[in-house]
């Protein structure tokens, strides 16, 4: 009998309180993977607690962000897939193995996403967001990516970026280029992610079917506010970064 796919299931809290052991015990519940849950907590106050022995839980001693804080967990473990999974995301017992299905059949694929319970694949995957989306999004006159080429047809397609709610990555393809960005605290770390390794010629696909509960994006406010205005200059900066980066997907 083969041994089950090894996964590490990084969550990053900050200040989420109870919100934190659904998510906790989501990971843990998995079937058909070995999963190992590693928590990191970044800087919150009071700090996190987790009541399971099974879980690694590492306290940072100052908020390092989400690029940052996630990379911290992904490089204290050692399994040859990383999931990054928000806080606030709940995973089905097989969304893992769901997720593991295009990398198993694909090397080439080198990160997988799902479509979200209850929500449109446009809603957390596309094309890699230009300036006029992110000007539209701003403007609360979307909720929506633009989709890629037969996006929602089939088990699962390429895209050129999935949100970083839940991610599942080979742990080569994620330390081939570097992890996620240290620098980038206020977003999006996650399409500039995808983009580095899509840029590597690696896939990144939206897989159907998955069993991932995450709420739906919020209407943008307070893009006056101090964190409006550090997002809005995070913005600014990945465009720059992606600036020559392909927004197309694999042919």
């Amino acid at each position: 009998m083969n041994a089950a796919p090894r996964v590490d299931v990084v969550i990053l809290t900050w200040n989420d309180g109870e919100l934190l052991k659904p998510a906790v015990d989501s990971a843990l519940d998995q079937r058909d993977v070995d999963v190992r849950v590693i928590v990191v907590d970044n800087a919150s106050e009071p700090p996190a607690t987790v009541d399971d022995p099974r879980v690694l839980l590492i306290r940072n001693a100052e908020n390092l962000g989400v690029g940052g804080g996630r990379n911290v967990g992904a490089r204290a473990g050692e399994a040859p897939f990383v999931c990054f999974l928000d806080s606030d995301a709940r995973l089905r017992p097989h969304a893992l193995a769901r997720l593991l299905e295009p990398m198993e059949r694909d090397p080439g694929v080198a990160l997988t996403a799902p479509v979200f319970e209850d929500q449109r694949p446009e809603a957390s995957a596309g094309i890699a967001p230009t300036v006029g989306d992110k000007v539209r999004r701003a403007m609360n006159r979307t909720d929506r990516y633009r989709p890629t080429p037969n996006q929602g047809v089939g088990p699962w397609w390429d895209v050129d970026f999935a949100i970083g709610a839940c991610q599942l990555v080979r742990r080569t393809a994620y330390e081939a280029v570097g992890g996620l960005d240290d620098s980038a605290r206020f977003g999006p770390e996650d399409v500039e992610f995808c983009l580095r390794l899509r840029d590597a010629s690696l896939g990144v696909v939206q897989v159907d079917g998955v069993g991932c509960e995450h709420p739906p994006r919020r209407a943008f406010r307070g893009v006056l506010t101090a964190k409006g205005l550090h997002h809005s200059r995070a913005v600014v900066r990945y465009l720059w970064q992606t600036r020559r980066v392909r927004r197309t997907v694999r042919s």
